[in-house]
C-alpha cells in the first residue's frame, strides 16, 4: 500500500489544495440509467474538489441541465443557476452529493485506504495476462458488516501501482428493493503524469468483478482535463457560517 501510494504520487497529489476534473461521464445500459447519477446518461461534467475533504460542486456543461452548479459544502447541499448565481441550499440529494463524493474518493483512494485501521495481505492473482498483489482494507473489523465498506485492492506486481479495485458501498442513493449493499469493481485506466502525481484518465466501473473487456463497463469516466489549484478553495464554502469538517462523515 505505502508503495503503491509513492508510486502514484500522492504525496505531490496531497500537497495541493484543490482539484478539478472535466470529464465525460457514461452510465451504459438498462442498469446504467437505473444507477445514473446525473440527468442524463451521458454528461460532460466539471467537477471542483477540495482535497482530502467531501466539499465539492459539479456543473453541468451540457444537456438537460446545462450550466447548472451542484454542491456541497460540509454534506449541506445547494445549487447555483449558474456561475454567477447565489447558491441556494437545500433538502439533502443523496443521488448527487454520492457521485460528488464517491468521483472524489477514487481519486484519492490510495491515500484514504493508506490510513484504513484495517489493512491485511489478501493473497495473489493473476487477470488478464497480469501478476497482482491484493490488498484488504477496511474499517472496525475484517468481517463484513453494514456500517463501512471494504476493499481489495489489485496492485501490479511489475509497475506497484493499483489498477483495480473491489468494493462494497453501504451507504448509496439507490432505493430500489435489495440496494443495501451494492458489490462493484473500478478499473484505473490512461494514467498520465500530472504535476508529479499519476492521474487515472479513464476510469470504469462494472457490476460485480473486474471484466476482462472494458466494453462491460457499467459506468466510464473519461478525464478530459485536469488542473491543480485551478480555483481558489473558498468557492467551495459559500455559507460561511457552516463548520467546516474535512472528510469526516
Amino acid at each position: 500500500m505505502q508503495t503503491a501510494w509513492k508510486k502514484q504520487g500522492m504525496d505531490k497529489f496531497m500537497e495541493h489544495e484543490t482539484y478539478q476534473v472535466t470529464a465525460e461521464d457514461h452510465w451504459k445500459g438498462m442498469l446504467g440509467r437505473m444507477g445514473k447519477l446525473w440527468p442524463d446518461n451521458r454528461s460532460v461534467i466539471q467537477q471542483k474538489i477540495v482535497v482530502g475533504t467531501f466539499d465539492a460542486s459539479v456543473q453541468f456543461l451540457d444537456g438537460k441541465k446545462e450550466g447548472l452548479i451542484t454542491g456541497q459544502q460540509t454534506w449541506n447541499y445547494y445549487e447555483k443557476e449558474n456561475k454567477t448565481a447565489e447558491p441556494v441550499f437545500m433538502k439533502k440529494n443523496k443521488r448527487k452529493s454520492f457521485g460528488m463524493s464517491a468521483c472524489q474518493y477514487f481519486f484519492e483512494l490510495s491515500d484514504r485506504l493508506l490510513k484504513a485501521p484495517i489493512i491485511s495481505y489478501a493473497g495473489q492473482k493473476e487477470f488478464n495476462g497480469k501478476q497482482y498483489d491484493l490488498v484488504f482494507a477496511t474499517w472496525e473489523k475484517a468481517k463484513q458488516h453494514k456500517e463501512h465498506d471494504q476493499y481489495i485492492l489489485y496492485i501490479n506486481k511489475a509497475t506497484g501501482l493499483i489498477e483495480y479495485c473491489k468494493f462494497t458501498l453501504r451507504d448509496n442513493y439507490l432505493k430500489t428493493p435489495g440496494s443495501g449493499i451494492v458489490y462493484s469493481s473500478i478499473q484505473f485506466s490512461d494514467l498520465k503524469e500530472i504535476d508529479g502525481a499519476m492521474i487515472p484518465m479513464t476510469q470504469y466501473i462494472y457490476f460485480l468483478n473486474p471484466k476482462k473487456k472494458t466494453k462491460k463497463y457499467l459506468h466510464r469516466l473519461q478525464v478530459q482535463d485536469f488542473k491543480f489549484g485551478a480555483f481558489d478553495k473558498s468557492e467551495l464554502y459559500p455559507n460561511k457560517d457552516i463548520k467546516k469538517i474535512g472528510n469526516s462523515k
